[in-house]
Order: structure tokens, then sequence, then C-alpha cells
């Protein structure tokens, strides 16, 4: 666990993040020796027509290979569920999470289970603005030759890196940013979007540093927002909009679902079942040509003729002679076509409807004028979104209302605005804000839910920082901006269970992210798992003990998510001969002490006689004796019955 994280993170490499991910994605090209076949690839490329142009621009800032290098390291800290919170009747079974720490460590927890599984992710992460209070204080715990010798950097820069720590600068800012959008990438799933809202002082660098870390290819859109406010304030130009930029993690995978333009009236022709258009269309890029319409060719008209003629376009050979909705005779038609190879296909294929690039169903009518008009059936997930948002509501409606609520929190985004962004993604997904604030994002996906009866599941984190001295939040009695995020998201749900009746889950597991002392660090390196069972003494579970829930329960949270099971897995308990042991899935954890001879016998007596189904039994080698642990490897190697258990120990 920690100890184990610790040694990977003595030789971790500042580009080992991005190592570990061409490793996933091109493992042909690396040899058994971890060696990168350089010259492989650039066969594969040359043989693709692929450029290996050396040009390019790339973003530098002062702090990239420390950013870098943050991304790499494995986190050290542990993951502490509430267990009075998470056993309430409304959060027993909840899938929504609510995260307190460090958003980094969480992301790199959450990683474990939930990678490419986040449809839509939003965050409002700080501006930059010189008062909004921002400063970089992510912990180095390095001097600067240490610096020096991990990340190959020069001693002027190593410390100028050390420098940044306390301040606001863009450097600082991008520093900040970079580890934590670069794993936020892999909890996208392969068709999702993520929002990020920002103002001018950044806006330019993260749409740079987006480029970067997502690629220029998969931008979507730079929407935005109107923010209204006071626009009677004397300024020589009045600001009165932000940007939210909108990355895919593959564009041409992206979902988005059918969203349309909060704005557009009722009476908009988006609204209509079909959309009829002629196909005329005469210019330089549409030259005149033939198109045969054989007898059959649909008409929007029961019985009538159609002159031949030459002076008006589509121009007809013969006259057109129409029965039961249809053309009886054979004739030529000469014009510019729009879809004209959609057409042909509609002609050649029987008049069965055709698809068209955006997935409608379409069809071609002759009409009484001797026009003839496509016909499409408008899907009904067709999308309109325009890059301006208008009338989302503002700031200032947002935080009056969470005063109201009894939540005072300073320039919160307003609901309308998170929930237009949150409905582009399914109706089941995931939706995530790493930098929660006052629980917006979380507020917005119950909303939602509430009104179309989705099954969106939400993820909050938030660092526990302090609420402004004398501001209205403290005023009211609270301590940090989580607490006020989680009241709001709790008022919220109450208000939504009494409004409506969707079988919707309005409540969510707490956890918090702790590190344990350096006391405790030290003691857990000194320990040697090969020492005789005489020299083995004390509890080392309850140096994991946090906030009164004890060590056993924060190692197998901690652990459960590691291993792919999620935060809200269900978790099962057998007895063995004395001892209680806990699986979930294929792998059961052995972390309190106690296990004995006679225990092991019985676990390899109920995987043998089909008991059990296990792969994996995950041991805190803390708490097993060197005897019990050999005999636990010796004879789950040697199943009677062929099964294969790995015993996986940790520290």
């Amino acid at each position: 666990m920690i100890r184990d994280a610790h040694e990977v993170n003595t030789t971790t490499k500042p580009n080992g993040f991005e190592l570990a991910r061409l490793r996933a994605a091109l493992p042909e090209y690396f040899d058994n020796d971890g060696g990168f076949m350089l010259d492989r690839l650039q066969e594969t490329l040359r043989a693709g027509d692929v450029s290996l142009d050396r040009e390019g621009y790339e973003l530098k800032f002062l702090g990239k290979s420390y950013a870098k290098y943050l991304t790499s390291v494995t986190t050290e800290t542990v993951v502490v569920p509430d267990l009075e919170h998470n056993a309430e009747e409304a959060n027993a079974a909840s899938e929504n999470l609510y995260i307190v720490g460090d958003n980094l460590d969480a992301l790199k927890h959450l990683l474990g289970s939930y990678a490419g599984q986040a449809k839509c992710i939003y965050i409002d992460p700080p501006y930059n603005t010189g008062s909004d209070g921002f400063v970089y204080d992510d912990d180095f715990g390095f001097t600067a030759e240490q610096l020096i010798e991990k990340l190959g950097l020069g001693e002027d820069e190593a410390r100028r890196i050390i420098e940044l720590r306390g301040k606001s600068s863009h450097s600082a800012w991008l520093t900040f940013m970079y580890p934590r959008l670069q794993l936020a990438k892999e909890l996208l799933a392969a068709d999702g979007v993520i929002f990020i809202s920002i103002d001018d002082n950044e806006q330019a660098n993260l749409r740079a540093l987006c480029d970067e870390v997502f690629g220029e290819q998969n931008f979507v859109a730079s929407f935005a927002w109107r923010t209204d406010g006071n626009l009677d304030n004397q300024a020589i130009v009045k600001i009165n909009h932000e940007y939210v930029h909108m990355y895919a993690k593959s564009a041409p995978d992206m979902y988005i679902a059918g969203v349309k333009d909060p704005n557009l009236s009722d009476d908009s022709k988006l609204f209509n079942g079909e959309i009829r258009n002629s196909v005329v269309k005469n210019g330089p890029k549409n030259p005149v040509s033939e198109i045969v319409l054989e007898p059959g060719f649909p008409a929007s008209f029961n019985e009538g003729v159609i002159p031949a003629r030459s002076d008006k376009f589509p121009n007809y050979d013969v006259d057109l002679v129409v029965s039961d909705g249809k053309l009886t005779n054979r004739a030529t038609a000469r014009t510019g076509w729009a879809n004209g190879t959609l057409l042909r296909n509609f002609i050649t294929g029987g008049y069965v409807p055709v698809v068209d690039s955006k997935g409608q169903e379409t069809i071609f009518e002759l009409t009484h004028t001797g026009a003839i008009d496509n016909v499409k059936v408008r899907r009904s997930d067709q999308q309109h979104i325009l890059t301006v948002l208008m009338n989302l509501g503002t700031v200032e409606t947002a935080g009056n209302a969470l005063a109201e609520m009894g939540c005072p929190f300073p320039y919160p985004k307003p609901v309308p605005l998170i929930k237009y962004l949150a409905s582009f993604a399914p109706k089941d997904a995931l939706v995530l804000d790493f930098f929660s604030g006052s629980g917006t994002t979380a507020h917005a996906v119950m909303q939602l839910n509430s009104e179309d009866a989705g099954t969106r599941r939400h993820i909050s984190i938030q660092w526990p920082e302090k609420v402004a001295a004398n501001s209205q939040a403290a005023k009211a009695g609270f301590e940090s901006i989580d607490q006020l995020g989680r009241l709001r998201i709790k008022s919220v749900a109450e208000q939504f269970r009494k409004q409506t009746i969707a079988d919707t889950d309005y409540g969510f597991r707490l956890f918090r992210l702790e590190r344990p002392s350096e006391k405790t660090l030290d003691e857990l390196l000194v320990f040697n798992p090969d020492m005789t069972d005489e020299l083995l003494s004390g509890n080392y579970v309850s140096k994991f003990a946090f906030n009164g829930t004890p060590g056993s329960d924060v190692a197998l949270a901690t652990w459960l998510v590691q291993d792919g099971f999620g935060l809200t897995a269900e978790v099962q308990e057998v007895r063995l001969d004395e001892y209680r042991l806990q699986f979930c899935g294929d792998s059961a954890y052995v972390i309190e002490p106690g296990l004995t001879s006679e225990d092991v016998l019985q676990l390899v007596s109920r995987l043998e006689h089909g008991e059990l189904d296990l792969t994996r039994l995950v041991v805190f080698g803390y708490s097993v004796t060197f005897s019990v642990m050999h005999e636990l490897k010796k004879n789950l190697a040697s199943l009677k019955s062929g099964r294969a258990v790995s015993v996986i120990e940790r520290f």
C-alpha cells in the first residue's frame, strides 16, 4: 500500500506516465528488455505515408518537467470511507461519490476502477485572476538537489521550480493543471467529452495545454457563456462573457445526445419531424448533369401531368405522367444536383429510403410544380448547438439561490449552465467534477435525472479548503468548502425527493483521502517481511485508522478501487476456522492479523470443493507471520483441483 507506493516512486521517471500509455497502446514496438524499437515504428509510419516532419509547436513553461513527474508518481494517500455517512439509508446503495482531498491524488485512485468510464467531465478550476486566491500549492517534498537528480535539471531551473510553490504565475497555473488534465483524459470514456470553464486570464494557455493533452484534432468548441450580471458598471470595455472549452477523448467517436439550444423558439423548424428541400442546386460546384427518373418514382401528388420543359430547372425531355402518386413513364431530368449521389442510390435501390451522411432516412419526391424534393426524417437525437451560451443563469442568481439554501458561496456556476452541458452525455453517464466547489455539477445531474428519469451518476472531488474568514460561509458555520458542497447536495436531494416521484439515486458515498504520518512511513519502511515470527509484533493495520474509521476498512477501500472494484462494491465475508475472510468478485483480502495454519487449511478446502471461486488472495504483509505466509503460498500453488490462486503481498 503506502510502502509499495513509496518504493515505486523512488525510481519513477518524469515520463513514466507517458511511457506506460505508450507500452499499453503499442506493445509490439517494445522488446523484451523494455527498449523501444523506433526503427520498426518509423517503417510502419512510412508505409502508411505518415509524415515524420520534425517541425511543430510545443507548449513550454517553467515546471513542465515537474508536472510530468507529478503525473507519473503513485499516490501515497489512502482512501478513508465515512462509515457512518455511508450506512445511512439514502447513501448505503448509492453509486454517487464525494471525495474530500487533493484532486491529484483522487484522480490517481479513481484510475484503478474508473479509467475510460466518465462520459462527461466538467471542471471550474481556479481562473488565476490574481484575486481568486489561487496559488500553486502542490506538495513538492524535494530539495533542488533532489530535483536535479530526479528530473535531470540544471541547478538554476530546479531552484526556480521550487520557488513556484506559493506563486500565481502562468507557469505555476500550468504546472498545477497539467497533471490533473493528463489523468482526467485517462478517466474519459472513448466517446466522452470534457468541459472546462475559464476566463481571459488563462483561456489561451488552457487552449494550448488542452491541445497538447487531448490533441488538437479533439478540440470540439470554445463556448462563450454570456454572464450578463451588472452591465451598468462603468468600464472602457465591459466583459460579460466567460469561456467553456470542450474537448473529446476522440472526436470521431464522440457521443453527443440530441441537444438543442435552449433559446430555440417552440415554432422552430428544427422541431419539425421532417426536413424538405429541393435537390436543384446550380453553380460551379454543381454542374448540370442528367439523371433518369424511372417509372414508379414517388410523387407528392396523386394524379397529373408535368409538361416537358427546357426553360426551367429541372429540364425534362418528355411529359411526366403521374398516377396513384407515382411516375408512370421514363424521363430524363437535367439540372445541377444537391444530393445527386443519394438520389441515384434511391432510384437504383427501388425507391427504398436511403440514409444520408447524418444518419437521416431520406426519400425523394416529384412535386406538382416539377421540382424534385428530398425529404429527410429528422433524427430524434439530432443536435442544434450554438457556441454562444445565453440565458443559462448567472453567477448572481446562482449565488442568491445558494444563500437562500443556507449555503453561501462566492461566484458559483448556475445550475442551468451545467445542466445543459451535462445533457450532452447519455442518460446513464458517469459525470465527474474534480473542482466540485459548491456542488453545482452534482445538483445539475440530480435535476436532470429527476426530469428525464436518467440514471446518471456523479463523482465530486473537493479539497477541504478553509472558507475565508468573515465570509458569509464562515458566518453560516462552515469551516471548509467541502462541508458546504455536501450540505448543498443533501438539501437539493431532499427537495427533489419531495417534489418528484422519480426513482433516482439522491445519495452519495463519502470518502476522505489521508496521508499517513512520516513516523508511520518510517515504521513501514523498516519492517522486514522475512523476519521470524518471534520478531513480528504490533498491529500495523491500526496505523491506517483515520477519523474513527478502522485501518482494515481504510486498507480495503484503498485496495478495492486499486483492483478495479470501485468504491461502491459489495464486499462479502466468509468464516474459515476462526478468521473472517473478506472477498469481492474473484479477489479475497487478508488485512487484519490473526490468520492461522488452521485457517489456511480451511481456505484450501473451500477452494478445492468449489465453495469459494477466487483467482487472487491479497495479503497485508504486516499482518501475517512468515510461517503462515509460507503455508499460504505453498498450498495455493498446488491445489488438487488445478485451480490457480495467486498470492499478492502488499505493504
